[in-house]
């Protein structure tokens, strides 16, 4: 191979198993680090150089494997080969036959001797023969490679489409409990026919957070829409109040979501407005408490019309 001509990124590609194993020649090599150099091909030359580096990583501790099955009929051919070329070599190259030798000129007791096989010829045999194994070692390296490239290559894809169905299912399983809450926020107002008392609690500043209170009194349950939070740490909450004959009363905790809002629903209350008189808001442990710790900063006075049994 020219080491001054380019290849382009599919050569260079077919090049990087046996850039991996050391299988290059001089000009290959230099090609194949030219193109590693390339801006356009860089990255992608090295991500099959680690898909190849860990390729081999395996090939090192795997366990013992047997040689395919065709190999032995490939290696039949190449022997029929060898013995056709040595053929020719011999018809070519003048042997003198066996001669028969007396021991001593006295004797009649023969041996019979067999001329030497030429240097040149044992020589070309050793060096078809390393060329041969060489060969073969690098074909099944390449190949194992290979194949165990297109195994890491499916086992991430898998990994991948596992994780992204993984995200789907957390998805899926967030919008079915949204759509679960919204159905038992109807199920509560619903069940009012015309029982469900609103209550407003608004903050001490016109720019500050908000709240809803549905208030089922049928069937004593409440709907509550805040918005406008400020986001708690993780062992703090805002708890929902009601001041009940002059004494506050927890009902709730919760926290915001990111947006700063929040609707609970199924918010126990009585069935009856007598004598609750306000609806407040306060900041407390996550842990809950009995008694506020601080002064409410959002408050809703319970409205007397509609207060029944």
């Amino acid at each position: 191979m020219n080491s001054m001509t380019p290849l382009t990124l599919e050569e260079l590609r077919d090049l990087s198993p046996s850039y991996v194993l050391g299988l290059l020649d001089a000009g290959e090599r230099i090609a194949f680090e030219r193109g590693l150099e390339h801006p356009e091909y860089a990255a992608t030359l090295e991500r099959d150089l680690v898909a190849h580096r860990m390729a081999s990583e395996l090939l090192a501790t795997a366990q013992p494997m047997g040689p395919p099955p065709e190999l032995k009929a490939r290696m039949v051919a190449r022997i029929a080969v060898e013995k056709r070329a040595m053929a020719t070599v011999a018809a070519a190259v003048p042997f003198k036959s066996a001669e028969t030798v007396r021991q001593t000129p006295a004797s009649r007791a023969t041996r019979v001797v067999t001329p030497p096989i030429p240097t040149a010829i044992i020589e070309r045999r050793a060096t078809r023969t390393a060329r041969t194994a060489w060969w073969t070692a690098g074909v099944l390296a390449t190949a194992l490679a290979a194949s165990l490239v297109v195994a890491v290559d499916f086992r991430n894809r898998t990994a991948a489409l596992e994780e992204r169905a993984a995200q789907d299912n957390t998805r899926i399983a967030r919008t079915e409990a949204k759509l679960a809450e919204r159905e038992k926020t109807l199920q509560t107002l619903l069940a009012g026919r015309g029982n469900v008392v609103l209550v407003n609690l608004n903050p001490a500043q016109p720019t500050g957070p908000g709240m809803q209170v549905f208030w089922n009194v049928r069937e004593g349950k409440a709907v509550v829409n805040a918005y406008g939070l400020a986001p708690v740490a993780s062992d703090r909450a805002y708890m929902l109040w009601m001041i009940r004959d002059g004494k506050p009363v927890p009902l709730e905790l919760f926290t915001p979501g990111d947006d700063g809002r929040a609707i609970v629903a199924s918010v126990e209350l009585p069935t009856t407005t007598s004598g609750i008189t306000l609806l407040a808001v306060t900041e407390e442990s996550s842990a809950g408490a009995t008694t506020p710790t601080m002064t409410p900063f959002l408050v809703g006075e319970v409205p007397t019309k509609g207060a029944t049994r």
